[in-house]
């Protein structure tokens, strides 16, 4: 079975590029423009990573990570942001973040970070 990824962006461009990529990495990828979208689409034990953009419309990326971990403890949720703070990350780290990524980033190092949780 493959891997299946939550990718969450409000990027439309960004987000298929990375889906599209993921895909033919070999993992099922679902795609959501932000967190209500994705919560619609979200089911406990259907995903075994969430990637979430932390700065959305709505329902902020760690926001969504919390909805996300309530429902489901065992998945792994990464989140990616163009606007890097140290606070922003210590707060993702804290709230249940496995991993944080900085935009830009090249797609083979995204592969390598997933790598490490599925």
């Amino acid at each position: 079975m493959k891997p299946r990824i939550l990718l969450v962006d409000d990027d439309r461009l960004l987000r298929e590029v990375i889906g599209d990529f993921l895909l033919s990495h070999g993992y099922d990828v679902d795609l959501a423009e932000d967190g209500k979208h994705a919560l619609a689409k979200f089911n406990p034990g259907k995903y075994q990573l969430a990637l979430i953009d932390l700065v959305m419309p709505g329902i902020n990326g760690i926001e969504l990570m919390k909805q996300i971990m309530e429902k489901d403890p065992d998945i792994f949720c990464l989140i990616m942001t163009g606007y890097p703070t140290v606070d922003s990350a210590y707060k993702s780290m804290i709230d249940g973040a496995s991993d944080y990524i900085i935009k830009p980033f090249q797609l083979n190092e995204l592969l390598l970070t997933l790598g490490k949780y599925i």
